[in-house]
């Protein structure tokens, strides 16, 4: 084993972790925008989904325990009662009418903010695929009479969470017309063409290639450090284009396919399987670092059916838009753009970091410590995601 002062590497990790500790702790900063608007005629409205717990007060009787098996879901949701839900009301009212404003031309549209899944004394729920709560509101507005120009969309989230949105559109002929976008926050998109002074009815703003080109990108750079992880393990076994390529290649094509057949709907395997099985590969190609040094024609197998996974996980990001069968090809082609991108520039950016140490004799010892902090942060990963922390 290469002479590496124990006490040396304890220092290393140690401040890797307190560094990535953050990231940890803010395990459900995150919540889940998703929206759908549907355009007839001379009025519109809208089903917008917001994760439950992101509305309620953080001093409420029921907040959500962090121990529990699903943060926020089915059980806690039971625990909710009519007061609980008039703040909740009241919060989400207050949220989307800040956050989402509509547009026609120059003309602000109003909305009215509608809860239908309240309206009996048990309110009806829906679950995110990790079984967390969501909350639905309706929103509904009318256009003014003989509308007609763009229709805009400024969306301006509190802590910059991008609107995932569907938009669905009629034209004269009664057809259905869909489109897909992401909106940024404090963005304004043009989301549809309206005019009610024809036959022509509405029009969904086709989707964007770009988008999803970006979309992608950020998935790897900066949201997705355990496909980061993954990708830096595969480097640090042996930094050359060769070995490079053909690692890439494999891990490219396989993602493809499993992120084609989960968006297509012909195949689906859970995020509770998906998500501690890619913690686990990481940890695999990691640890395999510390005794392999040098890429062996099997590796390249094992990390196609690694690259698999990997898809699947790709996959449920692209899922959240609800993506319709006729505009999958360009979302799909997009995302994977963007996606291996992220991947070059990672690259890229290992080989300038460890570039002035390829050659030397140190690189074997940053291989050594590289490899040990990827092992552990995912097998952190494996128990967490099994946990369900």
């Amino acid at each position: 084993m290469f002479a590496v002062p124990v006490r040396r590497v304890f220092s290393i990790l140690v401040t890797y972790f307190l560094l990535l500790f953050p990231q940890f702790a803010s395990a459900h900063d995150l919540k889940q925008i998703k929206s759908v608007i549907e355009i007839k005629d001379d009025e519109w409205s809208a089903l917008v989904n917001i994760e439950a717990w992101a509305l309620y007060p953080e001093a409420g009787k029921h907040v959500p325990p962090e121990e529990a098996e699903v943060y926020a879901g089915k059980i806690w949701a039971e625990t909710l009662d009519a007061n609980d839900f008039a703040v909740m009301k009241k919060t989400a009212s207050t949220y989307l009418k800040d956050c989402l404003q509509l547009s026609l031309g120059e003309k602000s549209l109003d909305y009215e903010v509608i809860f239908e899944r309240f309206e009996n004394a048990t309110p009806i729920w829906e679950y995110t695929e990790k079984g967390q709560a969501v909350f639905q509101v309706k929103l509904s507005g009318k256009f003014p009479n003989n509308a007609k120009g763009p229709l805009l969309l400024k969306w301006e989230d509190y802590q910059d969470e991008p609107l995932a949105l569907q938009v669905a559109t009629w034209n004269g002929s009664a057809e259905k017309q869909t489109a897909v976008m992401r909106i940024e926050s404090k963005k304004t998109e043009q989301i549809a063409l309206i005019d009610a002074t024809s036959t022509g009815g509405s029009t969904a703003k086709n989707s964007s290639l770009l988008t999803w080109i970006i979309a992608g990108f950020e998935h790897i750079l900066p949201k997705g450090l355990d496909h980061i992880l993954f990708i830096l393990g595969l480097f640090l076994l042996q930094p050359n284009m060769r070995a490079l390529l053909w690692q890439s290649t494999a891990f490219t094509v396989a993602h493809s396919i499993t992120l084609g057949m989960v968006v297509m709907g012909w195949c689906h395997v859970s995020s509770s399987i998906v998500e501690p099985a890619i913690a686990i590969s990481i940890v695999y190609v990691a640890a395999e670092n510390l005794w392999v040094k040098e890429l062996k024609p099997w590796r390249v197998g094992l990390i196609f059916c690694l690259g698999l996974l990997h898809g699947m996980g790709f996959a449920s990001v692209m899922q959240e838009l609800d993506i319709p069968a006729g505009s999958v090809m360009k979302p799909l082609l997009g995302f994977n753009l963007g996606v291996e991108f992220g991947q070059v520039m990672v690259l890229i950016a290992a080989f300038i970091v460890t570039f002035p140490f390829l050659k030397k004799p140190i690189y074997p010892k940053i291989r050594l410590v590289g490899s040990l902090m990827i092992a552990l942060t995912g097998l952190y990963w494996t128990v967490e995601r099994i946990a369900g922390w």
